[in-house]
């Protein structure tokens, strides 16, 4: 064969060789593609088109197959091939695993986002290089794997296992034989096995011994029924101790249903169990003296009553309080208490069978269920025993206590009521024995009972106004009668009652004296008034406000913390402004500490009134002791002053008491202006009242202060316009009013005559003395003078016959003449102000 027919043949080979091959690589069923030594793309066959969604007529004779990878360009292995730069394959890829299979030859695995299909995959490449014969580069073969579907169970299998790993439950796993096949680190952990204590052994060597063989029976039935068990159970530690834990176990089958392994997955409940103990504890038993609580003593009293009715026994519910528990807490503190309570309980537990019953329901109450008595007479014994051991004297550190007791008692089934009646009636009782001297006990009396329902449904209503925003705050003005100034607002609540309106505090306030309600009042009121203070000081009005304080309130050991507290909240107000008034006989209860506790205000500023002075046995004698800036004459003195000499009397002692002590007075019950005058007249400037202005809401203050103006004679003692000669004069308009109100009372049959009707004898009359002394000398000059002379001396004698009509029977004439009299009151009135005012100039003149 000639040179040239060789040379064709073998062109003829090359060329249906590499025909032969592409055709080939199409037809592959692996996503193959190849790129000539310039990484162009000559075959892309049918496999990739179906794996990347990209045709081959988009790709072939391009630089661009990476389109059909990645969303930018990215360089791929066949330049790496082409370059010979295999080592840079970990800088050129984010990728799972990179291995090198050759020197020529790379491999990498790489998560890819393929934009035309949208989705993402997982893809094994494999590029080789295609070379001559003479050994140079003249394309890059490149195999696609999709390694997604193995990734994915790759990755569940190690989520699986760090999930066993990681768990804070305890997990097993064991052939179907029970023998332990792996164990994870929390079980390790809980039990104190190493796994290779227990690999090979079964879960028995954890058995506590606390269930018996037929707990595990049942439990490998439910296994065998349901292919799984759950449930608590006590196992041991490797130290030995025993805990509980919440055990599951679930049964793994084949295909062909036959188990291949057993899971149980625990978890240890120690720290459970012991807060379910604890819950226990708490939900029965009280926390400080480990008695039965309320809870747990109605169900033994349940109990008790259902055997008492069975055996025709009795059950005495007794109710225990001690008396004047309060005092020690306040003197020795809240843990001398504590530890009091405490040993008061030991010493009741001891003094009782182990069948009865020791409770504390709070506080210094207990209540003592003694069962199995025969008679009421067999108890006797019991509460006597009861009052020695209570009695007796305790020492708590260096401190010596000593209390006594009082208790309730009613009896089951005499008294056949429910369990919570019963010890309602045993509550009442109680109260009943402390009425009656305390240190004793009562037995439960059903009519009594009555008076006390009513009392604790009263309060019940009573916390409820206080809960949904009923009361309302009044003030009353104070004010300087010479000066004509205000010098302050007292502080009264108001109950706005839904049903009955608006109530005085008289109507609940003595309800909740004695009891913890007083002080929530107290403290609402107090807020209320700080508020309202501050609210008038951005109105430009700068009030002092004063607030009565119950005794129980004031004495509590918390009162001056909880008034700087409240005091806190209003920072604006300044505590000179706030004014505590107290009652005098509570402030005598206890001088000392009354004393400690006003010093202790006065510290933060605020000062002190006694309220209703004169009414305490010993004022005099502690007037010096108590630290009040103010006293208040009360309001029953000045009422009948004008007509009492022995109230007049003890008015001008309180006035020379507050000057000697150096205090402020000042007068409650001015209704008129005569009680001004006089209160003046005897050295009290200041006072309130109806007379001055009446209690009103917080809103009508500002407008009440604009348009007061005091009496017109009131300032005229400040210009000396007025002596005690002139008080006859003064209090004529009173005494007219006086003696004409009780003239018409005795016509119209109201009353019967009283002494007062000796004021229609002319010489008897104030105002018939004033004409008779001295002011005719002085003022007989004046007309106003004449004028009121001759009306005033008919009014008397009308009202003589007046009387004389209606002693001797002659009823229709007395009312005649009473019409008659009547016509004058309006003259007279009209000339007695014009001579006062007569009076008052030609002083001045």
């Amino acid at each position: 064969m000639s040179q040239g027919k060789r040379l064709e043949r073998q062109s003829n080979n090359r060329i249906y060789g590499q025909d032969f091959a592409i055709e080939l690589v199409r037809q592959l069923v692996i996503p193959t593609f190849v790129l000539d030594a310039g990484c162009r793309v000559i075959v892309w066959n049918r496999a990739c088109e179906r794996l990347t969604g990209m045709a081959a007529i988009e790709v072939i004779g391009t630089r661009e197959h990476w389109r059909a990878f990645y969303e930018e360009p990215r360089p791929c292995l066949a330049d790496l091939v082409v370059q010979d730069r295999g080592g840079e394959l970990p800088c050129f890829y984010s990728m799972h695993d990179v291995r090198f299979e050759s020197a020529s030859d790379l491999h990498a695995e790489n998560w890819c986002r393929m934009p035309l299909l949208g989705a993402e995959r997982y893809l094994a490449l494999d590029a080789s290089p295609i070379c001559d014969a003479d050994g140079h580069l003249i394309g890059v073969v490149e195999t696609l794997r999709d390694m997604t579907e193995r990734k994915r169970a790759e990755s569940k299998l190690q989520l699986i296992a760090s999930v066993f790993d990681h768990s804070q439950e305890g997990i097993l796993i064991t052939d179907p034989n029970g023998r332990i096949l792996d164990v994870n680190a929390a079980f390790t952990q809980v039990t104190g096995y190493s796994r290779d204590d227990v690999l090979g052994q079964t879960p028995a060597l954890l058995k506590s011994g606390l269930q018996e063989s037929a707990f595990y029976k049942e439990m490998w039935r439910g296994l065998e029924k349901t292919g799984q068990w759950q449930g608590e159970i006590w196992n041991r530690k490797k130290s030995g101790e025993v805990y509980p834990e919440i055990l599951h176990i679930n049964a793994v089958s084949g295909n062909d249903g036959a188990v291949t392994h057993y899971i149980g997955m625990f978890t240890d409940i120690t720290d459970l169990k012991s807060t379910q103990q604890r819950l226990v504890s708490l939900a029965y038993y009280d926390a400080l003296t480990d008695l039965p609580n309320r809870v747990l003593l109605a169900q033994r009293l349940h109990q008790a009553m259902s055997r008492a009715k069975s055996r025709e026994r009795l059950v005495a519910i007794c109710f225990l309080d001690l008396d004047d528990f309060k005092v020690i807490n306040d003197r020795h503190g809240h843990e001398v208490g504590n530890r009091f309570l405490v040993e008061i309980a030991n010493r009741l537990l001891a003094s009782l069978r182990n069948s009865d019953t020791v409770a504390r329901l709070g506080g210094d109450e207990f209540v003592l269920l003694v069962t199995e008595l025969v008679s009421a007479e067999q108890l006797e014994g019991i509460l006597a025993k009861i009052f020695e051991v209570v009695a007796a004297p305790f020492r708590i550190g260096d401190i010596d206590i000593a209390v006594s007791a009082s208790i309730g008692v009613t009896l089951y089934p005499l008294d056949d009521s429910d369990p919570d009646t019963l010890l309602r009636h045993a509550d009442h009782s109680m109260y009943q024995a402390k009425q009656l001297g305390r240190n004793r006990y009562h037995l439960y009396d059903l009519d009594a009972a009555k008076d006390l329902q009513t009392r604790h449904r009263e309060l019940e209503r009573i916390r409820r106004a206080l809960q949904h925003g009923e009361f309302r705050v009044y003030y009353q003005p104070k004010v300087n009668m010479r000066s004509g100034q205000v010098v302050g607002l007292e502080a009264l609540i108001r109950w706005q009652h839904p049903e009955k309106g608006l109530l005085s505090p008289l109507s609940f306030l003595p309800q909740i004296e004695q009891t913890p309600l007083i002080i929530d009042v107290g403290e609402w009121v107090l807020h209320e008034v700080l508020a309202q203070m501050g609210q008038w000081l951005q109105e430009g009005y700068r009030l002092s406000v004063s607030v009565n304080i119950a005794a129980r309130h004031f004495q509590h050991i918390d009162f001056v913390f909880r008034l700087e507290a409240i005091l806190s909240e209003h920072p604006d107000v300044s505590p000179h402004l706030l004014e505590l008034e107290i009652l005098e006989s509570a402030a005598l209860d206890d001088v000392v500490l009354m004393r400690e506790v006003m010093a202790a205000c006065q510290g933060i500023g605020v000062s002190f009134a006694l309220d209703d002075f004169g009414t305490g046995y010993s004022s005099l004698s502690y007037l010096k002791q108590l630290p009040a800036e103010t006293i208040k004459i009360d309001k029953s003195f000045v009422h009948d002053m004008l007509d009492d000499q022995e109230d007049l009397a003890i008015i001008e002692g309180v006035i020379g008491l507050a000057r000697v002590f150096r205090k402020q007075v000042i007068a409650e019950g001015v209704e008129t202006p005569e009680h001004g005058l006089l209160l003046m007249r005897y050295g009290c400037d200041c006072a309130q009242g109806y007379g001055i202005g009446r209690p009103m809401p917080a809103g009508s203050i500002s407008h009440w202060i604009s348009d007061f103006q005091p009496d017109w004679k009131w300032p005229l003692w400040a210009d000396d316009c007025w002596d005690w000669n002139d008080m006859p004069l003064l209090l004529a308009t009173h005494d007219y009013e006086k003696w004409v109100e009780h003239l018409q009372a005795c016509v119209t049959g109201r009353v019967r005559d009283d002494p007062l009707f000796e004021l229609s004898d002319l010489h008897v009359c104030r105002l018939s003395q004033w004409y008779a002394g001295g002011s005719r000398e002085r003022y007989g000059n004046l007309r106003e003078y004449v004028d009121l002379e001759a009306i005033h001396a008919r009014m008397h004698h009308l009202g003589s016959k007046v009387i004389a009509m209606h002693r001797s029977g002659r009823q229709v004439v007395a009312a005649r003449l009473w019409e008659e009299m009547s016509a004058f009151k309006d003259p007279f009135i009209e000339k007695l102000v014009e001579l006062q005012r007569r009076v008052a100039r030609v002083r001045v003149s």
